[in-house]
């Protein structure tokens, strides 16, 4: 059937001729069909699945999204031959291939009908108008406040949902008036301050200190912490204990630099073992005082405890980490974190940059390093005799404001050098604007658009505004012009101008506008030429720019933007901190960057014998030897169970339930992300498993759901989701591997706790065992994978949902990409030299 559906493609031009009218198709071919086949359980009070399968409920109108996707799953559950089902009359191969080729049939139709009708108009989203703008002026703009972009077929980058609401307009004008305001100058520079924060601690525990008249006052504390020399030790993590500066505001806002002196003491797994000996013998000298008859419970108690020390991984300790953070308004803002991995003998110092304005502010170093707590450690962990990392600050500093030249970039780029600038203010205007709205509108402006922006500047000229603030005005009418915000795509006989091609290729790989390259080979027309396309993917591949790519689409692909969102909880999982959250999302990244960079094959993202980590993934993973917090390619033996995106940390929290892991969620994923199926919609009110299961003291997540499937409304879909999840049933919430379910104190795996069974089937059926067996079996069926990964980057790529007429064009590029290597380069090669890449 789905080989009838593909030659039904081929050989569509002649089909739409040849067919008769949809009514008449509809009548002859599905109506007796549904009736035969469906009717039974799809029509009538009580339809199952609430799928509705009459004219009413399914009425022959592809133009409607809604209705054409119901249509697509008829014939996802016919190709599939989950309907009708198994103990009821079969169709015949031929008359269930005619009902999907003329399903197909009308939704490609439908599908190319509104793409032909109409132009593209696509908002730039928060990424790039963030990235647009500092390339554009040269200013580094925070888009936090910005609405969020929805996103549809997976990104967010997709037109049809990116729509225009009035809060946009404001929030667009606002951000053109500031942006030129912090870009274009006037005057000479401003003198820069250099102030030093020395927070010795002192009876008061903090010190006033006077910098200027403005600045008299200003309080540095050391917190409640212990000097070693000139250093201010800071042992864990608490609201008396941070090193901070407050109570100042600098002369003007601004770019500063925030400097840190510091150093950490990092103990031995012995100096560990060693401290906890002695709190645990202190306690249980007052145990035995209080409980003289509890000796011995009090002496197997240590001699227990101890022995978590000295075994758990969570004290191969890594350096001690800064949390800094900005005090400047109502709500602290963490403004950077990182390792302080330098030494007493040999400290290093940090650099930040940080924006401030004249409001008051301040600035705090907070202790950041988490060890996981236990029942052994928790009450330990405040302790100053607990061996732990110490964070060492000697003094910190603030320098700024910070210009590399002056007047700035960002001035010099917008109001560049010009003969006219002195002899004719008038035509100077004109040539500034010109230029701007050139790239801005990332094609030439014409000269009617270049005089409506100047008539802006002259109004404002005759209204006594000096030069800077009236072309400041008309450059703000720039910023929220529709030519700047919406990639706009003019309906010519359906092809890309040079210029949009160059947008097309600059936001698809850097979320950003063309740069001088790209602009001149638009202006010289030659973009439609493959040889330069492909040149020019190298090229910007190439470019630190990039990395927009590998954050865009991998992390909206893997749903990486979900990290975080629901995490497991702490109390079942401690070691989930915050390190681990920025550590897990940065692995997924990583590795996909890698596989790209080094032309590996795409097989590689399923399954790898290396994985490229930090020193705290690799502390999570077992891996030995992995230091500092710079991500790197690192080796792996089958039995460390990890390398490839389903084994990563990221996907497997994010399709975890918080307190447990979500088979259904994970089995969904696969389908969804690896295999580009869509499993369906669930049924309404089929309720959650059952949290415990009567008669069964220690239920499995596995067992429950297996109850749950026993359900007829929740087994179609249930049946084909959860053997996929189930594979993954070895890593916990948190993604730690695991032998055994827990069911003991705050999830602790006892002796007796069942073992994990990890047997399941793909949904054509082959037996697999495991995440190895999962990988395998995705592999040995790789097209699905292959086709899957087109059509998510096919839909990155143009800015809208790739559907069933897109179907020969992804079939096309994946045979293309096997045939040039079968990596990430090579199908990015074929997307942007493809006809549908030239296309609006």
């Amino acid at each position: 059937m789905l080989r009838a559906s593909l030659l039904i493609l081929l050989c569509f031009p002649l089909f739409l001729a040849a067919q008769a009218p949809e009514a008449d198709g509809y009548a002859r071919t599905i109506a007796p069909f549904l009736k035969a086949h469906c009717a039974k359980c799809h029509e009538g009070e009580k339809p199952k699945g609430d799928f509705v399968t009459d004219a009413k409920g399914l009425p022959n109108d592809f133009a409607d999204v809604a209705i054409r996707g119901k249509w697509k799953e008829v014939v996802n559950v016919l190709n599939s031959h989950e309907m009708p089902p198994k103990k009821e009359k079969q169709p015949n191969a031929k008359d269930t291939a005619a009902v999907v080729d003329w399903i197909t049939a009308q939704t490609v139709k439908a599908e190319l009908n509104k793409r032909e009708s109409g132009v593209a108009l696509r908002r730039l989203n928060r990424e790039e108008y963030r990235n647009t703008i500092r390339d554009l002026v040269g200013i580094d703009f925070d888009v936090s406040g910005f609405p969020q972009d929805p996103p549809a077929g997976g990104f967010d980058n997709n037109g049809s949902a990116l729509t225009l609401s009035p809060l946009h307009v404001e929030t667009y004008l606002n951000a053109a008036r500031q942006i030129l305001d912090r870009a274009l100058v006037e005057g000479e520079q401003p003198k820069p301050i250099k102030w030093r924060f020395e927070p010795q601690i002192t009876a008061m525990d903090s010190r006033r200190v006077k910098f200027d008249a403005k600045n008299n006052s200003v309080i540095v504390n050391g917190g409640n912490n212990t000097m070693q020399g000139n250093w201010v030790v800071v042992h864990h993590d608490s609201w008396d204990m941070g090193v901070n500066a407050r109570n100042f505001a600098v002369p003007v806002a601004g770019e500063y630099i925030v400097r840190i002196k510091a150093a950490g003491k990092v103990p031995t797994r012995a100096e560990v073992v060693a401290s906890a000996q002695k709190l645990l013998d202190d306690r249980r000298v007052q145990q035995n005082k209080e409980n003289p008859k509890g000796q011995k419970w009090h002496d197997e108690a240590v001699e227990r405890d101890l022995e978590h020390f000295k075994t758990a991984k969570d004290y191969d300790y890594g350096p001690p980490r800064i949390k800094l953070v900005q005090q400047l308004g109502p709500q602290p803002r963490t403004v950077a974190e990182f390792d302080a991995d330098g030494t007493p003998d040999k400290p290093k110092i940090h650099e930040i940059s940080v924006r401030f304005n004249t409001e008051s502010a301040g600035i705090a170093i907070e202790y950041a390093y988490s060890i996981p707590g236990s029942l052994e450690n928790y009450w330990m962990q405040r302790n100053k005799g607990f061996a732990r990392p110490e964070l060492l600050v000697e003094w910190f500093e603030l320098e700024g404001p910070i210009y590399p030249a002056w007047p700035p970039a960002s001035h010099t780029g917008i109001l560049f050098d010009s003969p006219l600038r002195k002899t004719d203010e008038a035509a100077y205007a004109r040539e500034v604007l010109r230029k701007f709205m050139t790239k801005a509108y990332r094609r030439p402006a014409s000269d009617s658009e270049v005089s409506a922006k100047y008539e802006q500047y002259l109004a404002a000229h005759k209204q006594g505004q000096a030069f800077l603030p009236a072309i400041n005005r008309a450059l703000a009418a720039v910023l929220v012009s529709s030519n700047f915000l919406f990639l706009v795509e003019e309906k010519r006989n359906g092809t890309l101008s040079d210029h949009e091609l160059a947008s097309r290729l600059s936001y698809f790989l850097w979320s950003s506008c063309p740069d001088a390259e790209l602009a001149k080979l638009a202006d010289e027309g030659r973009l439609k030429e493959k040889e330069v396309r492909i040149k020019q993917l190298t090229r910007m591949l190439a470019d630190p720019k990039a990395r927009a790519f590998t954050k865009n689409f991998a992390g909206q692909w893997l749903g990486l933007r979900d990290v975080g969102a629901n995490p497991p909880s702490t109390d079942l999982y401690p070691q989930y901190d915050r390190h681990f959250e920025l550590s897990i999302v940065a692995e997924s990244e990583e590795f996909f960057r890698h596989v790209l960079e080094n032309k590996l094959s795409v097989n590689t993202l399923v399954k790898a014998d290396f994985v490229v980590v930090n020193e705290r993934m690799a502390r999570f993973y077992g891996i030995p030897n992995v230091r500092g917090d710079e991500f790197r390619k690192v080796p792996v033996a089958a039995s460390v169970h990890r390398g490839g995106i389903p084994t990563q940390a990221s996907i497997l929290t994010t399709t975890s339930n918080g307190t447990r892991t979500s088979p259904v969620k994970r089995g969904t994923w696969i389908l969804k992300t690896l295999l580009g199926i869509d499993p369906g919609l669930p049924i309404a009110n089929a309720g959650e498993i059952a949290p415990k299961v009567p008669g069964i003291d220690k239920a499995t997540v596995r067992k429950r759901l297996e109850i749950h499937r026993t359900l007829d409304q929740c087994a179609r879909c249930h049946n084909k989701i959860d053997p996929l999840g189930f594979a993954l049933e070895n890593y916990n919430a948190c993604g730690e591997w695991r032998e055994q379910e827990g069911f003991g104190y705050k999830g602790r795996i006892e002796k007796n706790d069942p073992k994990i069974d990890a047997s399941s089937e793909m949904i054509d059926g082959t037996k697999i065992v495991g995440i190895a067996g999962l990988q395998d079996a995705i592999l040995k069926n790789e097209d699905l994978f292959h086709k899957c990964l087109s059509t998510k980057l096919f839909t990155y790529a143009l800015g809208r949902e790739i559907g069933l007429a897109d179907a020969l064009l992804v079939k096309d590029s994946v045979a293309y990409m096997k045939a040039h290597g079968g990596h990430l380069h090579s199908l990015l090669e074929f997307i942007v030299t493809s006809e549908a890449f030239g296309r609006k």
